[in-house]
Parts: structure tokens; sequence; C-alpha cells
């Protein structure tokens, strides 16, 4: 069960993930950003049986908040499950991300974002089809020169958990 949310985050509804697809009700999820002890990004390419944005890369972890859980357990949840991996996590920010998806739609979440340094390489499962790192600084322009390989919100969202980085807020 999810919980739907007005844009400051207080619930107003809950129901199936599904039900909230469907209605493309506005949702919380969380963002993880894994960087490597070198300044690397470890990214992920989702699989294609994903309902959303099949083949694409995306960041490190992330995924929807359940009903009545917090997001910092959100996120260490889906690192979990995601990277096989439990790196301390930082909380960086929350906002409205609003990104063009199936159907003409415009997907909106209350995004939380997170960030993580690891030196531990992630594992694969059904969740990713492959990990790769990229060195932060380049992983922009990538994105910019080829944004059909990724997920629509990445480049907004590299964009928000970069000062952090470079803050040492990891």
């Amino acid at each position: 069960m999810i919980d739907v949310v007005d844009e400051n985050g207080v619930v107003i509804d809950t129901m199936s993930r599904e039900e909230t697809e469907d209605l493309n009700h506005l949702i919380q999820n969380v963002i993880v950003f894994i960087f490597s002890p070198k300044g690397e990004v470890w990214i992920q390419k989702r699989p294609m049986h994903k309902k959303h944005f099949p083949g694409l890369w995306d960041v490190s972890a992330c995924g929807a908040v359940a009903s009545g859980e917090k997001p910092e357990a959100a996120a260490m949840r889906e690192t979990l499950e995601e990277m096989g991996l439990k790196p301390k996590l930082t909380y960086v920010e929350s906002f409205l991300n609003e990104f063009p998806g199936h159907d003409n739609k415009t997907f909106r979440r209350l995004s939380h974002l997170f960030i993580g340094v690891s030196d531990e390489t992630p594992k694969e499962n059904d969740e990713v089809d492959e990990f790769k790192r990229v060195p932060y600084q380049e992983l922009d322009e990538e994105i910019k020169s080829h944004p059909d390989q990724y997920i629509p919100s990445f480049l907004v969202e590299l964009e928000k958990v970069i000062p952090a980085y470079e803050k040492g807020n990891a």
C-alpha cells in the first residue's frame, strides 16, 4: 500500500501501488545516489520487465515509500533490495519531482533525495540488469549527450545531489 500525498507531504489517501499509478496520484519516493570513494556514481540499468522506463539507466537505487514508512527507512530498504548494500545514507532534500511518463502523462513524485559513499560493489539481482560506475563530473555530459538512454528525471536529480556530494555531505 502507498500513501497518496499533497505537495506538502500530507497523507490524503492510501491505496495500492497499481491504483496510484493508474490514477497518476502524487506519491512519495526515495532517490539514492551511492558514490565510490573515488567520486564515481553507481548507476543501474533497469530490467526490461519493469513497467516504467525498461532498459534505461537510472540512479543507484530508488522506489516508492510504503504506507506509514519513513523516507529514511525506504531509502535503506531500496538500497539493500536493489544494490545489496547497507551504506550510511545522508538526507539531502525533498522536492516536487515532475517528469514525462508514458501515454503523455506527467509523473509527479514528492522525492526524498539521499546520498552515500561505499567502496563495495553492488550485486545484480532481478531488480537490476547491470551496474556501472561513472565519474560524476562526466555523468552530466553523458546524460545530455544521450538522454534517450537515461530515465527522464535523472539529470534533475543528479544536479541536486552533486552540490551535497561536493560539500562532503555524504
